[in-house]
């Protein structure tokens, strides 16, 4: 592929600003015998858009979210197959109690902040309670509404008392925004006072961002020695996902998240890189704003579901990379929750006929907001395609990922928008962030007192099977007269120097992959 200038004055720019780390897979000084110095030494290299917001409880983008595992250990750590690790939490171990309504969770004793305080049951006290906390007004509030009340016995024993059953708390205790702070931080957006892997070193906005190798952290490998084995990470902040690649392809940085699915095949062509990919509930929604005209009318939102081909955008978009979805949050990674039932077929005709009922005959414009950042583009683009054969002109209007995460909140005011959403564990906190009347990241701004009834019981249901039923019901309604569009659930696609092993692709959030594992071949 032939390199742009921009990317090439781009990426000489960042050569040639002075910065902590040489970068590199450089060689570090042994350590002890046989893995150490096989795998210790260098500093990763990284390159996505830059952060939005660096506070734990308000992280809203990909790259807030993987700044914050640098530096952050959490209480339950998700695993790539979506499950609860006592191997890797903070927590060793936990209980519930016969009724449901207490959990305790016995905390490792020894884990040390990187100011070398040691880690209690008072910081999980201070990192909760302030992300459910109504005067903070993190989105999380809604996500640990069942906690009622967090004990401290002795400082490593945690209690969380609930006021209802909640089958997702341990799941829910290791949402991305749940990163383990120390009790004493008072300026959030500056104090990234963690346990984790990785120090912060030194942070330039819009430039990059540099990490340090933390030595005191708590984990170790299988034959007993401690990671991390990076000594670093320089992360570098490119705008444009064109540049990203291309700093991978011509050895300026080792990895990425989110490779772009237009660029699977001309990495995996390349003898120095490798590709990783995995199948997931991370999915792109398209939401229809359903409290103002012209989404109001029911009509309308189901026009547009009937407009569509979504097979179509899977395979233009995303390279076919994927499975295509139903317009629910809900994908085929949730195995008995998810309502399998035959993609939803394109019927123009069937879209008119309701523009039509809906006061529209003679056609509706829109405006489209979308993110510069693949596959947005593309689907806004294909989505401008196939509505026009409805009658509909969308106008399609591109803003940088971090305008539209921003602090204007340019996703949660939108008409019509297309927002990324990684996987969550279980379906629930998607309803409970999104879905309800007061969840608090509703974007749509939809507000269905049944789809609120269902999930209050899905909340509290422990029997799967009683549960799966609700979510298919939820599911149901969702394509009948829901608010989102969801073309496709994406596999999570990672590109990487072959150099640079130990990468385990996750389910989980693609910025989830474990990197105090990872490592440069020597």
């Amino acid at each position: 592929m032939k390199r742009s200038v921009t990317a090439v004055f781009v990426l000489a720019l960042f050569l040639a600003v002075g910065c902590l780390w040489a970068g590199g897979a450089k060689e570090a000084a042994p350590e002890t015998a046989g893995a150490r110095e096989g795998r210790y030494g260098g500093v990763l290299r990284k390159a996505f858009f830059a952060p939005t917001n660096l506070d734990p409880a308000f992280l809203a983008s990909i790259t807030d979210d993987e700044i914050a595992r640098f530096w952050g250990d959490f209480l339950v750590y998700i695993d790539e197959e979506l499950r609860p690790d006592p191997s890797r939490s903070l927590a060793e171990s936990w209980s519930v109690s016969g009724d449901g309504m207490s959990w305790t969770f016995n905390l490792r004793q020894g884990v040390r902040f990187h100011n070398g305080e040691e880690l209690t049951s008072k910081d999980v006290k201070f990192t909760f309670d302030r992300l459910r906390d109504p005067g903070v007004g993190a989105a999380t509030v809604a996500l640990f509404a069942s906690i009622a009340s967090i004990q401290t016995p002795d400082p490593y024993t945690v209690v969380f008392r609930l006021s209802r059953p909640d089958p997702d708390l341990v799941t829910n205790l290791g949402d991305y925004h749940t990163v383990i702070l120390w009790s004493g931080v008072t300026d959030f957006q500056r104090q990234q006072m963690g346990s984790g892997p990785f120090i912060i070193d030194s942070y330039l906005p819009e430039d990059r961002m540099t990490l340090k190798r933390n030595p005191g952290y708590w984990r170790s490998d299988a034959e007993g020695n401690q990671l991390p084995y990076l000594d670093g990470i320089e992360y570098i902040f490119l705008a444009e996902a064109s540049a990203q690649v291309e700093a991978l392809r011509g050895g300026q940085v080792h990895y990425l998240i989110y490779l772009p699915a237009e660029y699977v095949k001309p990495v995996e062509a390349d003898p120095n890189l490798v590709v990783y990919q995995k199948p997931s509930n991370t999915h792109y929604v398209v939401h229809m704003r359903s409290d103002r005209k012209p989404f109001s009318d029911v009509r309308v939102r189901q026009a547009f579901r009937a407009a569509i081909d979504r097979k179509a955008i899977l395979d233009n978009a995303f390279e076919g990379l994927g499975v295509t979805g139903r317009d629910t949050p809900f994908g085929p990674a949730y195995a008995d929750y998810y309502l399998d039932i035959p993609e939803l077929s394109r019927d123009v005709a069937r879209a008119r006929r309701l523009l039509a009922e809906a006061g529209y005959a003679s056609g509706l414009r829109v405006t489209l907001t979308a993110q510069q950042a693949s596959p947005v583009p593309a689907m806004a683009t294909i989505l401008k395609e196939q509505l026009a054969e409805a009658g509909v002109t969308i106008d399609i209007q591109l803003v940088p990922s971090d305008v539209y995460y921003g602090a204007d909140n340019l996703w949660l005011e939108a008409d019509f928008a297309i927002t990324d959403w990684g996987a969550r564990a279980t379906p629930q906190p998607y309803l409970d962030l999104a879905y309800t009347c007061e969840a608090k990241w509703n974007e749509s701004h939809w507000c269905d007192p049944e789809v609120d009834e269902l999930a209050a019981r899905a909340a509290v249901e422990s029997d799967r099977a009683r549960r799966a039923e609700i979510y298919k019901d939820i599911q149901r309604i969702f394509i009948d007269r829901g608010p989102i569009l969801v073309p496709f659930f994406n596999n999570s696609l990672w590109g990487a120097a072959r150099e640079l092993k130990g990468i385990v692709p996750t389910g989980y959030l693609g910025t989830a992959v474990d990197l105090a594992q990872v490592y440069f071949e020597k």
